[in-house]
């Protein structure tokens, strides 16, 4: 993700030469936590609980239940005061001895002139921004700020661990003045094998990447295309994390997560994996797609950011058109997984074209779609229940029959 902007007044971090510093080891307290204590319950004193300031925190409670609530009066200003506290607070528990090692000091600077190609962000009242120091790698920055110049990054992997696992797919979209104006996207030879579940999740095979160049190869037109902007991602980290440990360096990378953002802004929604968010805003683009993650990030970050955090329930799948009745009358059931479509897709054709879709086999079953079954776990280590259940069913004369994903779409054409 990669954006020009025009020349303006930016704050942009002056690195000094490397010194030697002890960096604490990311243990104790959350800061989430500790910051939502102090929003919610912070008149009470819940953040000093948390904080190991016990005492003055009973002190706080008392004051706020036993006088009736005059004692807010004291409460209030007091937790307002905290502001400035907490992250002191914090830092203590993360104080443990570790070997001293490099650790770039940044000290912000003015110019005037210098063009916004790699935006800092405005330095916040309570939560200031601080870099993540990780050895031989990139400084990390957290921006905090609105951004409408800024690339949204996905990768595909053959596994979670950076250290152990290959990328397959890399994809970035950049906007500039909050529209899209270029995309990168590049399957990768992971040179590592890719498991069986992995393929069915990201529809990657070998095949797909065997004449592909390798991660190293499209480094240089990756950072091209990045070009110092901001990276927006969901659960950004984790690509940032694969992309380092795979060899692409910068200066400093500028990172916001969608993740983080949805929690502030959405409280109320049961998780916040990419797929909620894409119900939560009516959004029918495949998953595990890095381009089309791609798209889904950039309208999540555009929407929360604008303040439009209400569902959009024309996505929901009860608001469906169909765009025929060949199905209709017709129950399905889907089991396995499916290289060409993910199971969610498969049901989404059906019910488009006027067919039902239950998550059991039973009596009234028509037709049971099968996949290739690349589970742990199945009863009798080949199939599945649903797969035994239709076998049970044939064998007693019952009416369902067992197809592949071609024969759906030959009852649909």
């Amino acid at each position: 993700m990669s954006q020009i902007g025009a020349s303006k007044k930016t704050s942009h971090p002056k690195v000094k030469p490397t010194v030697t510093t002890k960096v604490p080891i990311q243990t104790g307290k959350d800061s989430n936590i500790a910051w939502g204590l102090w929003l919610l319950f912070g008149w009470l004193g819940g953040h000093r609980y948390y904080l190991g300031r016990k005492g003055t925190g009973f002190i706080m409670t008392l004051l706020a239940l036993l006088t009736a609530g005059y004692g807010l009066i004291i409460t209030i200003p007091w937790m307002l005061l905290d502001t400035i506290r907490i992250n002191k607070w914090l830092a203590e528990y993360k104080q443990s001895p570790v070997a001293e090692q490099p650790t770039p000091e940044i000290i912000p600077e003015v110019d005037e002139t210098m063009p916004e190609t790699a935006p800092i962000p405005d330095e916040p009242a309570i939560d200031p921004v601080t870099p993540i120091i990780q050895k031989n790698k990139p400084n990390i920055v957290k921006l905090k700020k609105d951004l409408y110049n800024f690339i949204v990054l996905d990768i595909e992997t053959t596994g979670l661990s950076a250290e152990n696992e290959g990328i397959t797919q890399v994809s970035a979209l950049k906007y500039i003045d909050n529209k899209k104006v270029a995309q990168f996207n590049k399957y990768v030879n992971p040179e590592h094998e890719i498991p069986k579940e992995v393929q069915f999740l990201t529809h990657i095979s070998p095949e797909t990447v065997i004449n592909e160049p390798t991660f190293t190869e499209i480094i240089p037109e990756l950072r091209d295309f990045i070009g110092g902007l901001p990276i927006i991602g969901h659960n950004i980290n984790f690509d940032i994390n694969f992309l380092t440990t795979h060899g692409y360096t910068d200066k400093q990378i500028f990172i916001e997560d969608t993740v983080t953002i949805a929690r502030k802004k959405l409280p109320n929604l049961e998780n916040y994996k990419l797929e909620t968010l894409k119900k939560h805003y009516g959004i029918k683009n495949q998953s595990h797609n890095s381009l089309d993650d791609c798209e889904t990030t950039a309208f999540i970050y555009q929407q929360i950011r604008d303040g439009s955090t209400d569902k959009i329930i024309a996505g929901d799948s009860a608001e469906l058109t169909k765009s025929s009745d060949k199905l209709s009358g017709l129950r399905f059931c889907i089991t396995g997984q499916f290289m060409e479509m993910t199971r969610s897709e498969i049901k989404f054709l059906i019910e488009q074209n006027g067919g039902r879709v239950t998550s059991a086999v039973s009596g009234l079953t028509d037709y049971l779609i099968d996949g290739e079954q690349v589970y742990e776990g199945l009863k009798d280590g080949v199939h599945s229940s649903a797969e035994l259940k239709a076998q049970e069913f044939i064998d007693n004369g019952g009416k369902i029959k067992i197809i592949g994903l071609d024969e759906l779409n030959e009852l649909i054409a």
